[in-house]
């Protein structure tokens, strides 16, 4: 979709086009992309509909999936379905040829679709990933690669600890990623080079329900309220007078801390070791998001009011232009 230039004002940051060939081609290497469409969450579309939603897990996956099926008449048939609702998204919504319709509507144009993006700040991200880890990380039937982290585990002998710490988190998605192996949606980057490379329009998941109103109004559809959506038991909220340490990152915890202990800031998991850590394992993500996020973690980098706006809610994507 072609859009006015003057509705976003351009900020800087960078794109695949604008990294030096040194990080790219290492990048390709150590940290190599799937091509295919096989194990990438599928954008949210229907024909007719003027938007079209590129998501990540744990960027807010599911309000947007909700503000998306209400927009489209689906949501209480999606919640009657089930109350976990990606099982209507997978069993009912993406159902057979919804795969090659998003390849065909990515490879052949887009002219009267408004694709937008939901990102989050890679630190906060990364932490909500470890939690979300620890929460279903012993489920054998659903996390088939808990056995990798037993091996890794006993490699590094320490197969007799309960759980695993924020900091052995992230060593091991960044060893499996060394190794290749294909990751769980909720541990990989969020950045899409196949999907990145036609999204228009960036919204920030600390600014969500601002960012999707703004699209709101840019194509013309009348306003859902994006906090009525917003409960989910997939979220990881904070608990008042929690029982973790201050500094966290190497507590080692498993599904029962959270019962004994309650969920932690995400602060508590940051500090500069694990900053670093953080963006080497999703260094895609602030390469193509940074620019939105200032140096504080969690921190949602505002930029200059565009015109009829209090605050810049979503951003013009680069990433065609580049």
């Amino acid at each position: 979709m072609d859009i006015p230039t003057s509705l976003f004002p351009e900020g800087t940051f960078s794109t695949p086009a604008t990294m030096s060939r040194l990080t790219r081609f290492l990048r390709s290497i150590f940290f190599p992309r799937d091509a295919s469409w096989a194990h990438r969450p599928l954008p949210l579309h229907q024909p007719g509909f003027p938007v079209v939603v590129c998501w990540s897990a744990k960027s807010g996956c599911t309000t947007v999936l909700k503000w998306f099926l209400a927009h489209n008449g689906l949501l209480d048939e999606a919640l009657a379905y089930s109350p976990w609702i990606h099982e209507y998204r997978q069993q009912k919504f993406q159902v057979a040829g919804y795969r090659r319709q998003c390849e065909r509507l990515f490879r052949t144009g887009h002219a009267n679709r408004f694709i937008v993006k939901v990102i989050r700040d890679p630190a906060t991200r990364a932490v909500s990933s470890f939690l979300h880890f620890l929460r279903a990380g012993d489920d054998n039937a659903q996390w088939p690669a808990t056995s990798l982290v037993k091996q890794w585990k006993a490699a590094a002998g320490i197969e007799r600890q309960s759980g695993l710490t924020f900091r052995q988190f992230l060593t091991w998605v960044t060893e499996q990623q060394f190794k290749r192996v294909v990751l769980d949606p909720h541990f990989r980057p969020q950045f899409d080079a196949q999907q990145d490379s036609h999204v228009d329009a960036y919204i920030c998941l600390e600014d969500l329900a601002a960012g999707l109103r703004a699209v709101e109004d840019f194509v013309g559809l009348s306003h859902v309220d994006v906090h009525a959506l917003s409960e989910s038991p997939h979220h990881n909220p904070m608990t008042a007078g929690h029982a973790w340490p201050t500094v966290a990152a190497d507590f080692p915890a498993d599904r029962s801390t959270f019962d004994q202990r309650g969920t932690p800031p995400a602060e508590a998991f940051l500090d500069p070791h694990t900053l670093r850590l953080i963006r080497i394992v999703y260094g895609e993500d602030y390469d193509a998001y940074g620019a939105y996020y200032d140096a504080t973690p969690g921190r949602l980098r505002m930029s200059a009011p565009s015109e009829g706006m209090s605050a810049e809610p979503f951003r013009q994507s680069r990433l065609r232009a580049a």
